[in-house]
């Protein structure tokens, strides 16, 4: 009897450190989740069928927004620091209690923050914009970090030709892949930014589509993108797609699947 019990006692040791595991891990909650800040450029240079277009993208993109996320949103204009938010939303980390009522109250969160979302965007894209001047620099001052550990993704819906006194990129040869980090350095220091400023976030800049036939931007895209690939590295942030659609990546990371 008393060879047995050792192996009892050990054997009722891993027991109770079994089930306070499993406990445990039965009340937590992922922290998986995301901070997704959304920028629509209102200036009078995008047509009506780009804003139809864009919705749709917008659409596709709120729907993938998931529990523990927040959402803002902002316009770019010539006012672009100064004007309004125009919706901000969280939803909150489920609560682990498995109640109907807090599941209800979960989902009633989600369908607030996507349908609110939705709305905003599509009513100031149905807006319209006849701003003269397109302000996008502003639109990185308006970012703070959470630093709650959720990843961060900002989305800007616009052609990302910055038109202020100070840098017109719509004035051909205004920006070059010679003078590109020297534009960079300016803007950084106009602006006070510092690297690291929005250290992990994930880029995406949906441009306008320009059809056959038309004239095209006064700086090519080409540059366009390796300057603001520059731009955003400097700040830690990683330039993810510059393209006139969103990847089926960037439409959820991994929240499409989420409660409803």
């Amino acid at each position: 009897m008393k060879s047995f019990e050792p192996l009892l006692a050990a054997g009722l040791s891993a027991l109770a450190a079994l089930v306070a595991s499993g406990c445990s891990a039965q009340g937590e909650i992922p922290v998986s989740g995301r901070g997704m800040y959304v920028f629509l450029d209102l200036s009078g240079s995008i047509t009506d069928a780009q804003r139809v277009l864009w919705k749709r993208e917008a659409m596709r993109l709120v729907d993938g927004l998931g529990d523990n996320s927040g959402i803002a949103v902002y316009a770019i204009h010539d006012h672009t620091m100064d004007a309004a938010r125009l919706f901000e939303a969280e939803i909150p980390l489920p609560v682990a209690d498995g109640t109907r009522t807090s599941a209800e109250n979960q989902k009633a969160a989600r369908s607030a923050a996507r349908e609110g979302a939705l709305a905003a965007i599509g009513g100031a894209l149905d807006s319209g914009g006849d701003a003269l001047r397109t302000d996008v620099f502003s639109a990185i001052d308006r970012i703070h970090l959470p630093g709650d550990g959720r990843r961060v993704q900002i989305y800007f819906f616009s052609d990302m030709l910055n038109s202020t006194p100070d840098f017109n990129m719509e004035i051909p040869g205004s920006l070059t892949r010679s003078n590109l980090r020297d534009r960079v350095s300016q803007i950084a220091k106009r602006h006070s930014w510092h690297s690291g400023q929005l250290a992990g976030a994930d880029v995406y800049c949906l441009l306008n589509s320009i059809s056959s036939g038309k004239r095209g931007p006064a700086v090519e895209r080409l540059t366009q993108q390796a300057f603001y690939q520059t731009l955003f590295e400097s700040l830690g942030a990683h330039l993810v797609g510059y393209d006139t659609n969103l990847s089926p990546a960037a439409e959820g990371e991994g929240n499409v699947a989420q409660n409803r």
